[in-house]
């Protein structure tokens, strides 16, 4: 059974269906090849995702997305960025960067943050002299911090299917998305050194007050949600409640750029993002439970412990039991990178992450990552490898928006786009291997 269902799925989906339909098809296919009622389990198993209360999280949050960018929220950020740090010679890269990274705490949406940045800076960036191409591989790397800083859809979606608390893989998420920002930064510095900058004025102290007051009501957005969820006064799912709430009040009362007659565009286009992605995980939880059916994950899993004790056996017996389970955990995770990278290159972030959070989970019960703060750890690493894919061709969403923005093909973005994934996997290394990356915010949140 298992092996009808993942041969016929690989083959759909070179046969190009959508990954949905790929996955609902293979499973009947599968479920009558096992003699199973394809009709019972077709229907009780995508109705159990309303039992999931952390999955109204998703609607809210898209729909407080789209309320900002209605709202101006993007301008108002990008001008007080600007105005602290523009006038560097890296200024305005690092301002599209950190831009990104604050628009996407409050967007939770990669695609999002990607095009309402890189609408405004890629022509800025190029005015002042920084190549074209350049500009739009920035803004499509520096979009994925959009899908790792909190609010994150795809920790979202990790935490429902994987049953790991979402408020703490929000909180989790910050510090890698903040060093992935770093990490560009530092490359950037490095590749426009031969680049001739025309750079901006240093702003004085009336645009740098003026810029601050029309960006704290965003800003203060981030505090409330990050505050409220680290100090237990609410739920991430509440929080998202609270973010519509507080982005349709900026928009109708601070800056009055939404109007009555937005609305039916804005719920229309959250409607239908929604409606995917519920579509999405109701297809995941059927091809999860198939997959647990035709023992996948424990055939995988079983494969990798056997793999890695090929490789520690070429010790002997000269490790301590306590080394051997470390080599092993070390030898597992390496695997499990590279497998989620090249899956990243074919398949886009949420898709793939619906396909192999039920795959992986036994995985994390085997090194002993499935409970805690290990396993909150477990999932961030899961999904910041994820993100890479994001603009790694040929499917990289973000890649494709920013060429699209910017105007630029991705074979001239494509040398730059590989200098910053360089950074990227370092960065996925240290939070594979260093757990207090992910760890230390999370376990702060016990205090309250």
């Amino acid at each position: 059974m298992g092996i009808v269902l993942i041969t016929l799925f690989i083959l759909l989906l070179i046969l190009d269906v959508p990954v949905a339909f790929s996955m609902i098809i293979s499973c009947f296919v599968a479920l009558l090849y096992a003699g199973v009622d394809t009709i019972m389990v077709g229907l009780e198993v995508p109705r159990s995702l309303s039992s999931f209360y952390s999955f109204l999280a998703v609607p809210f949050f898209i729909l407080a997305g789209e309320l900002m960018s209605y709202g101006g929220l993007s301008q108002r950020l990008i001008r007080f960025v600007k105005a602290l740090i523009g006038h560097y010679r890296i200024g305005l890269p690092a301002v599209t960067t950190v831009s990104s990274q604050i628009f996407g705490a409050v967007s939770g949406a990669s695609a999002a943050t990607c095009a309402a940045v890189g609408g405004i800076m890629i022509p800025v960036l190029g005015k002042n002299g920084y190549d074209r191409a350049f500009a739009s591989a920035l803004t499509a790397c520096s979009g994925t911090t959009g899908a790792l800083i909190p609010p994150s859809i795809l920790l979202l979606i990790y935490g429902t299917l994987a049953n790991v608390s979402i408020e703490k893989l929000f909180i989790g998420g910050i510090i890698p998305g903040i060093l992935i920002g770093v990490g560009l930064i530092l490359v950037t510095s490095i590749i426009t050194r031969k680049m001739t900058i025309v750079q901006e004025e240093k702003a004085d102290w009336k645009e740098i007050k003026e810029s601050a007051f029309g960006a704290i009501f965003p800003l203060g957005l981030i505090a409330i949600i990050f505050g409220g969820i680290m100090g237990g006064i609410f739920t991430a799912t509440e929080a998202s409640a609270v973010a519509v709430i507080y982005a349709a009040g900026l928009g109708f009362f601070v800056y009055r750029e939404l109007k009555i007659k937005d609305l039916p565009k804005i719920l229309i286009a959250s409607a239908k993002t929604s409606a995917v992605l519920g579509f999405l995980i109701a297809c995941a939880s059927l091809f999860a439970w198939t997959l647990a059916i035709g023992k996948v994950p424990e055939l995988l899993t079983t494969s990798l412990i056997s793999f890695s004790d090929n490789i520690l056996a070429l010790f002997g017996n000269q490790l301590s039991p306590e080394t051997t389970a470390d080599i092993q955990k070390i030898v597992i995770l390496i695997i499990l990178n590279i497998s989620l990278l090249l899956m990243g290159m074919f398949i886009d972030a949420g898709p793939g992450l619906l396909i192999v959070v039920p795959v992986v989970l036994p995985i994390s019960g085997a090194i002993g990552m499935s409970a805690g703060l290990d396993a909150v750890h477990f999932g961030i690493l899961v999904v910041s490898n994820m993100i890479i894919g994001l603009v790694t061709p040929p499917v990289g969403s973000t890649l494709f928006v920013a060429s699209a923005v910017g105007k630029v093909s991705i074979t001239r973005m494509t040398p730059f786009v590989l200098k910053f994934l360089i950074v990227m996997i370092i960065v996925q290394l240290l939070i594979t291997y260093y757990s207090p990356i992910t760890t230390f915010l999370p376990s702060l949140m016990s205090d309250f």
